[in-house]
């Protein structure tokens, strides 16, 4: 219940602010998920107004920023413009990182994938070995087997995909990997007549 009631009155103090349009097409934007709120702004007194006013209404319903938690990043294309520094935010220091976890997803300042990505595969093949026995079994039919990959490995590394943008050798991992399960593994030994591997669509 308190933390339904936390919830509720955190965004109670957000929804004043009026950032639902994307950074697109304004200066300055909140993704608000739980306690877990990420401040956008494509500069930085942009920044450290929008900051000011968060604090100042979190305050007002008698909720306190986290600020040993709080880390400062900065997204551009130009490497020479990604500064990994401190900043100073109206009088408080930020730890500044290079990457960071939001919401289960890794996020770096370069806007690259491929780390998250190379995570995913890592937490993928760990839920296969631990229902490997499932997998391997000569008890389950290959159309289960179709069914606990799209139930339980599809969605461990399709997390977040939706926000992706891929280059060809990611696309390439990712097709690799399913090859892997539905082709060497869940369908070893299985035959079509003219002694073939079968192939599963997707």
């Amino acid at each position: 219940m308190s933390a339904t009631l936390f919830s509720l009155v955190l965004h109670k103090a957000l929804k004043t602010l009026k950032q639902s349009s994307k950074i697109l097409n304004r200066l300055t934007q909140i993704c608000e998920y739980d306690d877990d709120i990420l401040v956008i702004a494509t500069s930085l007194p942009a920044l450290e107004a929008l900051s000011a006013e968060t604090c100042r209404e979190a305050v007002r319903v008698g909720l306190v920023a986290n600020l040993d938690k709080t880390k400062y990043m900065r997204f551009s294309a130009s490497p020479s413009r990604r500064s990994v520094k401190e900043a100073i935010i109206n009088g408080v220091t930020y730890e500044g990182v290079a990457e960071l976890i939001y919401l289960g997803t890794l996020i770096n300042n370069d806007n690259s994938v491929e780390k998250e990505i190379q995570k995913l595969i890592l937490a993928c093949n760990r839920t296969y070995f631990a229902a490997i026995s499932l997998f391997r079994s000569r008890i389950l039919s290959r159309a289960t087997k179709i069914i606990l990959y799209k139930t339980l490995i599809r969605p461990v590394v399709s997390y977040g995909a939706e926000a992706w943008t891929l280059t060809k050798k990611e696309e390439e991992a990712l097709l690799n990997l399913k090859g892997k399960y539905l082709e060497e593994y869940m369908v070893l030994n299985m035959k079509t007549g003219n002694g073939k591997v079968g192939r599963i669509e997707n």
